[in-house]
């Protein structure tokens, strides 16, 4: 049903239904999580959540099925024409990320012509495992790709997964060889990696910015506050993910949700990568949502 909002001028005006995309991994549940127990207000703005993995919702949002969404940050590169970026929100990680993990049962610089399986579900940690063997190792396996769930008990050589899958595995303890990509970056790079942001079309900013505005402001209170509630979060949801409470709250509490000037000098020097190695067609830019009424 439509809410009403207040528009700049204080003028009321008639809102429509917000699709929000939300991956259905734990790594999304504190910007979410302060906002859906009601702890933060929304201000009437009508919202609607659909859930998926990152690959489900970067194609969702790229075709106009839902409006606002966390998509992986080459996403929004490839597709940078389409999108605003909220700002200061992100999935990132200084150091480890402790769930976007490449498992190998040899030396990773060991795997030339090795099958390696890439999960589908993410194209930024796929694309980043790339330039580490290819453009840092100088090998070339032979990539499979899979969607997460669809390898049951299956063993490959080496294999890429994210979110909850990875968290799982690395306590399964069944690859001597585990490399966190964030960590890895860290190592490189000294700056911190950005997986995820939050984008929202244009064409729905142009048509219902003052709406768009307050979406974005509920995502930002609700990732502060969450910030605050992580004992809470991870007392709830560690069994999901097969982890302690301990291990979930460390977990979580290494997680960068503020997309801060380190994490946009990160962000900027991967696509810097990705258009030198031409996975874009040229660099992307950086534009934001403008969250002051009068910008």
């Amino acid at each position: 049903m439509p809410g009403v909002l207040s528009s700049g001028n204080g003028v009321p005006v008639k809102s429509r239904e917000i699709k929000l995309g939300k991956v259905s991994y734990l790594n999304t549940i504190p910007v979410y999580y302060a906002w859906e127990q009601g702890l933060v207000n929304n201000n009437g703005a009508p919202i609607r959540v659909i859930s998926g993995t990152p690959s489900e919702l970067n194609r969702m949002l790229g075709k106009g099925e839902i409006d606002i969404s966390v998509v992986s940050s080459v996403e929004y590169a490839m597709n940078q024409e389409e999108y605003l970026l909220v700002p200061g929100l992100c999935i990132g990680a200084e150091r480890e990320v402790k769930s976007v993990l490449f498992f190998s049962r040899c030396p990773i610089e060991e795997l030339n012509n090795a099958e390696v399986w890439i999960t589908l579900s993410s194209l930024t940690s796929s694309t980043l495992v790339r330039f580490i063997l290819e453009d840092d190792l100088k090998i070339s396996p032979r990539y499979r790709r899979f969607r997460l769930g669809e390898k049951k008990d299956c063993s490959p050589e080496a294999m890429l997964l994210i979110g909850d899958e990875a968290l799982r595995e690395k306590k399964r303890d069944r690859y001597p060889h585990v490399v966190d990509l964030s960590a890895y970056w860290w190592e490189r790079h000294r700056l911190p990696f950005v997986f995820a942001v939050w984008c929202v079309r244009k064409e729905v900013w142009q048509e219902c910015p003052s709406q768009v505005r307050e979406v974005c402001r509920t995502l930002l209170a609700s990732s502060r506050m969450g910030s605050l509630l992580i004992d809470e979060i991870a007392q709830r949801h560690h069994a999901e993910v097969e982890l302690t409470h301990d291990e979930c709250k460390e977990y979580l509490k290494g997680l960068s949700f503020e997309l801060t000037g380190d994490h946009l000098k990160g962000m900027e020097l991967f696509f810097d990568l990705i258009t030198r190695k031409g996975i874009v067609s040229k660099r992307p830019e950086i534009q934001f949502v403008k969250l002051n009424n009068d910008a």
